[in-house]
């Protein structure tokens, strides 16, 4: 179908750390003059596959390199929709969504479950029988946090949110349609690393900036944190912040059954977000920008589409900029939490949703 395709555009993640992750779309315009589109006409190459929730892949290749293709969106079609013009124009457009999509319409009920580990927690829901997601489509670390008896019916994706959310985790559909549960260590782990740096002034050692966008307020700001479950409640305080900035309260129902747990998670929220944060919010690249091919990886010497198309959610990079090229760098580490692409045949970008580097201890 590539030759068909005037443009892609994917979104997926989230634009803060403490949101959740929301299913991922992809919306797919093929050029349809031929009619090779049109689920109503049978002499189309494509006859009888022009139907929703067909399995979609978008991958993307360097012709300089031979690592061939590499995944940008897996999921699903939804819909199909349909432009005729009287100048003979056409265009057939497939909007499209991922993993998240599906769980979000399946339900599960858990009857006082076993009290344990995280990971093994979200293997029960995605195990059971009216969610039967395949193994071979999951990559569940094990979990730090334990997970209570409590039961629960009701729909899937939610509690699968929550279970993740219950220990700082990181729980979202990576570039091959896999749904991945990043625990607390992993989760801090990947976000230290600097998988990739970006740079206003790149070099060979840095990927080059186009754009960048930078928040500095109270969007995230908490001082008053409130950590509840069924085991009790947590409450932790930053008072020289709330006397700074006023009260800021936020209440964290978690499913985690061990109080010194809860603990560490609100101390967590409160060390992170008792402050605003000066963090870079976006940062866009562009595959059109001559200065990328002065970009040298140092994994791999080259191969830059490699480690830009397979750059996922939850992965860590050091981002240095200065300012209008006045005064000195700028340094942040930061994490991947979302990003977009914008694709034609003749022109790409990718758009990062960034967070500032949250402060955690292995546990």
């Amino acid at each position: 179908m590539t030759q068909y395709v005037r443009s892609v555009r994917t979104q997926k993640g989230k634009s803060t750390l403490q949101g959740k992750f929301t299913p991922g779309q992809m919306t797919v315009v093929f050029d349809n003059r031929s009619r090779a589109f049109d689920p109503k006409y049978i002499s189309s190459p494509y006859y009888g596959s022009i139907v929703p929730r067909r399995r979609i892949i978008f991958s993307m290749a360097d012709s300089a390199v031979t690592y061939g293709f590499v995944a940008q969106f897996t999921g699903w079609i939804d819909d199909w929709n349909f432009s005729y013009d009287v100048s003979g124009d056409s265009t057939s457009t497939a909007q499209c969504s991922d993993a998240f999509t599906i769980l979000a319409n399946q339900n599960v009920t858990l009857t006082a479950p076993t009290a344990e580990l995280s990971g093994d927690r979200i293997r029960r829901v995605l195990n059971s029988s009216s969610v039967a997601w395949p193994t071979e489509l999951t990559g569940i670390y094990p979990g730090n946090f334990t997970m209570g008896t409590a039961s629960y019916s009701g729909n899937a994706l939610d509690y699968l949110q929550s279970v993740s959310d219950s220990e700082a985790g990181t729980f979202y559909v990576d570039n091959d349609g896999n749904v991945v549960f990043l625990d607390w260590n992993t989760t801090t782990d990947f976000a230290t690393r600097q998988y990739l740096k970006f740079s206003s002034s790149p070099g060979t050692a840095y990927m080059p900036i186009q754009e960048l966008e930078v928040e500095y307020g109270t969007e995230e700001l908490v001082n008053n944190v409130i950590v509840t479950s069924a085991a009790g409640t947590v409450t932790v305080q930053d008072t020289t912040s709330q006397q700074t900035y006023r009260i800021a309260s936020e209440s964290y129902p978690v499913l985690t059954s061990n109080l010194t747990q809860m603990t560490t998670l609100a101390n967590f929220y409160i060390t992170n977000y008792a402050n605003p944060r000066y963090r870079v919010s976006k940062l866009k690249v562009s595959l059109d920008d001559p200065r990328l091919l002065n970009y040298v990886s140092p994994l791999t010497g080259s191969g830059w589409l490699v480690l830009l198309g397979g750059f996922n959610i939850g992965y860590g990079c050091l981002v240095n900029w200065i300012p209008n090229n006045i005064g000195t760098a700028i340094t942040q580490q930061a994490a991947v939490i979302g990003f977009e692409i914008d694709a034609t045949p003749e022109s790409c970008t990718f758009t990062y949703s960034i967070a500032g580097e949250d402060t955690r201890s292995y546990v």
